[in-house]
This record gives structure tokens, sequence and C-alpha cells, in this order.
């Protein structure tokens, strides 16, 4: 059996040995739990034509497992901007899509929110392949704040269209419980589960966070993970919110940025508000590492714009962390309303900000423990093995 996944979002690493790497959104573990179904596994995205060191590359990305997978690299069709009316260039992609499509005995579709997925799921029609969706985001909010003209554009558009396919689709998987649900129903068969990889999740880390803040520090550490160089990540609102908490005679906070992109515009914005002793961009880190680095901090916080259900914010709780989240996508599944702000909302996170306490951040840590047990790894693989299996048995 033939598997094929294809994805848009992400965009495969290469250094300077040819050696492909993914960013944190996949990992080994991903691809295996995809291989168990199949006898071969393909998988599609697109490629960084930035080439990297091999140091570099393998400290801060994810090897792709060539034992376990095929790779494929696709052109990236976005990147430059003028590459979105290079027609010979798309025919080219597509032309790759539809091979592999028709090559493939079932197809796996990773959010049909773009030009790659949505070709993938032309082609699954017109060779009358099984295949599954995989709802993880938003079209709207996807595109709407993507930071550039041409994302508000074609936002209403795409969203109009995701909705439209998503009636029709014959297995879908939400990340979600209820909001992707909501917004883009189907008349499949369904299935809401995470796709969070969390292995460990020892009360051990509930005891360690308690302890953390019993030996309380002078200085509240928040943290977010997620790509610096795309606005509709929010982290410039953070760094806002410290800035008016700073004004306000309020300089207990450090902020702690994880994630790779270009940080320049995140950079000037800190060299702005005269922040550089209290805000930290520390680059990408390897799975492995963000999860020492969770420890360490004492807030996770996810301002966003758009979000599916964030692994992040899961990833922290599993650590105990308390969390304070933006109101985008199934955020709020996740979540205690005291700690939900309005996207983009500044003066929301400086008041959450002002208020809280280490009493609330101990209730919180056990809170955000608790509900994280239920996104266990073991857990979420028997919801997730039966639908899968049925699918790859076309049942």
């Amino acid at each position: 059996m033939r598997l094929l996944f294809i994805q848009g979002g992400t965009r495969v690493k290469i250094d300077e040995n040819n050696e492909k790497y993914t960013d944190g959104n996949f990992n080994e573990n991903v691809w295996k739990r995809y291989k168990n179904y199949c006898d071969e596994l393909v998988v599609l995205l697109r490629e960084d034509e930035k080439r990297y060191t091999s140091e570099f590359a393998k400290n801060k990305f994810n090897k792709f497992p060539s034992d376990i997978a095929t790779l494929i690299t696709l052109k990236d069709l976005n990147r430059p901007i003028t590459r979105n009316i290079n027609f010979l260039l798309k025919k080219n992609v597509d032309l790759i899509i539809e091979e592999e499509v028709r090559r493939s005995d079932k197809v796996i579709i990773r959010s049909i929110l773009n030009h790659y997925t949505l070709t993938a799921l032309k082609y699954c029609k017109k060779y009358k392949k099984d295949y599954l969706v995989e709802v993880a985001g938003f079209a709207f909010d996807g595109y709407w704040y993507h930071g550039d003209i041409l994302g508000k554009l074609v936002a209403i558009p795409y969203e109009l269209l995701v909705k439209k396919n998503m009636k029709k689709v014959p297995y879908a998987v939400y990340v979600t419980n209820e909001a992707l649900q909501k917004r883009y129903p189907c008349f499949g068969k369904t299935l809401g589960c995470s796709d969070v990889e969390i292995n460990d999740i020892s009360d051990k880390f509930l005891a360690q966070r308690l302890e953390k803040y019993t030996n309380k520090n002078d200085r509240i550490i928040l943290g977010t993970t997620g790509w610096v160089n795309l606005k509709l990540k929010g982290q410039h609102d953070v760094i806002k919110a410290i800035y008016l908490l700073r004004k306000n005679g309020i300089d207990n906070f450090e902020y702690q940025l994880v994630g790779a992109g270009d940080k320049n515009y995140l950079e000037k914005l800190i060299k702005k508000y005269n922040l550089e002793d209290c805000i930290k961009i520390l680059g990408p880190k390897i799975h492995e590492d963000v999860f020492k680095w969770l420890d360490n901090i004492d807030i996770y916080i996810q301002p966003s714009y758009q979000e599916g259900l964030c692994r992040a914010i899961v990833e922290a709780m599993s650590r105990a962390c308390p969390i304070i989240v933006s109101n985008a996508g199934g955020n709020y599944e996740l979540a205690n309303k005291k700690y939900i702000f309005k996207k983009g909302k500044v003066k929301e996170i400086v008041n959450i900000l002002s208020n809280i306490s280490y009493s609330d951040m101990i209730s919180e840590a056990k809170r955000s423990f608790k509900l994280s047990k239920s996104y266990e790894k073991n857990y979420l693989n028997k919801k997730r093995d039966k639908f899968y299996t049925d699918f790859m048995k076309g049942i």
C-alpha cells in the first residue's frame, strides 16, 4: 500500500550536504505514525531554497528520516511573490503532484488551504483516489492576518472554497474538539483528535513547577514558540504589552521567544521600546530542547492571530505551565476564560499580566497539567489509529 502525504505550509530545510530537515511541525515520531498505516510512505513538501550549514541545521531542525519515508520537495510558489504569476513553475509543480497522486493508493492532505493541497485534492477526484483531509487551521484567519495585501485579497475566496470542499470530504480529521468542526462541517466520516505528540506527562513536572513557584523569583519569565517572521504569531503584541507595563511601573517580566525566521522586525521593535534587557529572541530549537526550555519559563503566552488547536500550548501545559492565550481558533478549548484575550488587544494582555499572582499561577499550573493528560500520546493514538486504519481499509 502506497500512502502519499502532502502539506503546503512547512518548508523543507536543506544543508550543504543535501541533507533534508523539517521544522518543529514534523519529527521522526510523526512520520513513524503515518508509516504504520502503509508499506510505502511518500511525503510532498515545499522547499526552502536557502542552504544551511550542517551544524546549524542539526541543532535547529528535525532531520528527515529517509529510512522511514521518501521525501519529494516542491518549488516554493510564494517566495518571491513574483512566483505567484509564474505559470510555467506552477505547471511543473502541478505535474509532480498529479503523478504522485496517480501512483498512490491513498492520499492524506494536510489542510486544503493552499495551491499545493487544493491541487492534490483535484487529482484525487480525477483519479478516484481515497483521500483523508487533516483540518489544522482556519483559512480566513491564516490569510487575513498574514501581513500582506495579497493575503487579504484571497482570504474570503479561500474561506468559501474550504467550506465548500470540506462538505464533500469522505474522511476528515480535525485537530480541535469543536472549533474547526463548527466552521468547516463535513458530511463524511470525521474525528476530532489533536496531532500533538507528548510521550511523557509525568507528575514530576507538576511537582517541579510548584517548587519553582515556591521559590519566587524577582522576574516572571513569559515564553512563546512560533515563527518570528510572521506577524500573525503576535509576538509584537506581547512586546508592546511589556513596554506599557514598564511605563506603568511594572518591571518584573522577561519575555523569551523561540522560533525560526527573520527576526529583524521584532528586533527593531525591541530596540524602539528599549527592552533589550528583558526580551530575548532565542532562535529555533529542536523538539527535545523546547521541553527543557518550557521547564525554565514561568508562563506560556500564545498571542497568535490564527490557530487550529495550537500544539505548543498543549506541550506547555504538559509541563504544568500556566497559559495565557488569544482567542484565535481553538485556543479557547484549552484555556481558562480569565486568561483569554482578544487577538491584537494589547491592553487586555497588559490587564492580565498586571493582575496575575503566584497564587493564580499555582492554580493554573494544576489546571493546565490536569487537562494536558487528555492529550497524552497513547490516549490520542488509540483514538486516531482506528480512524486511520478504517480509512486505509476503505471502511
